[in-house]
């Protein structure tokens, strides 16, 4: 690892390798009980998967890196979004997708995957430089209501929450058919059909404590991580610019779509 760069905070959460660990993140998320049954309930997985990606991947790119304006009034169309996403009195399971236990968890998850996606790439990533990609992510939760302290400040006291939080974990037969729905998705361009059992299998062997439940629906594969290993030093070489095209053009469509801010 010796003399090999690794980019900026700021740089890291636009990078697009990040999006390998996408259905990883998701999985972790739908694993807890209130928010698998909040997306099993209220949301579009089988009728736009893709439009969900893309308005989850947008999100997340504003907040990492647009005018405080754009992240204002992106927080504002996600938390009015979430506002209806609350369980009713018969649910078997209760939620609040203004929860800030929620908000957590789901920024949490997106976190965690981050960091491993960046070590795979990169090596250990410095302490400091840890704690400060921690921050900017917290921000996707702080930007929607989770009060500032909650969020951990270092990637120790992070890494305490989330194996607390992850005790909960775990599918039952409303989550599982989101995730079923998720990995044989009809409404997506057939060449992402052809891919995602193997992505998912690749997906499923990152998340071992869920392993039994998920490998069903695809079978069992190779780990994500050695792959991602394998391939950093030809990502490493690529340009930037090339490395970051993803999360720029998402962030110049949310910018003219909320009102025509310049794209840069």
């Amino acid at each position: 690892m010796r003399g090999r760069r690794i980019p900026s905070a700021a740089a890291l959460q636009l990078e697009g390798v990040l999006l390998a660990g996408g259905l990883r993140a998701l999985l972790l998320q739908l694993a807890h009980p209130a928010v698998g049954h909040g997306v099993a309930r209220h949301s579009a997985f089988e009728t736009d998967p893709l439009g969900r990606l893309w308005g989850t991947l947008s999100y997340i790119y504003v907040v990492a890196a647009g005018e405080d304006v754009l992240v204002r009034r992106v927080a504002r169309a996600v938390g009015a979004a979430h506002r209806p996403v609350v369980s009713g009195p018969d649910a078997p399971v209760a939620y609040d997708a203004r929860d800030p236990a929620l908000q957590f968890w789901v920024a949490a998850t997106i976190h965690d995957t981050a960091v491993r996606i960046v070590e795979a790439v990169w090596g250990p990533l410095p302490l400091p430089l840890a704690d400060e990609l921690l921050a900017r992510n917290g921000r996707l939760a702080i930007a929607l209501g989770l009060p500032e302290e909650e969020w951990p400040r270092t990637s120790p006291a992070f890494d305490a929450a989330f194996a607390d939080a992850a005790r909960v974990l775990r599918f039952d037969d409303a989550t599982l058919s989101v995730v079923r729905a998720l990995v044989h998705a009809r409404a997506v361009p057939a060449w992402v059909r052809l891919v995602m059992p193997t992505f998912a299998r690749a997906t499923f062997g990152t998340v071992p404590a869920l392993r039994a439940q998920l490998a069903p629906l695809v079978g069992r594969g190779p780990d994500l991580l050695p792959l991602a290993r394998a391939l950093a030093p030809a990502w490493r070489l690529l340009p930037r610019r090339l490395r970051t095209l993803p999360a720029r053009r998402l962030l110049a469509a949310a910018r003219l779509r909320s009102g025509g801010l310049e794209a840069r």
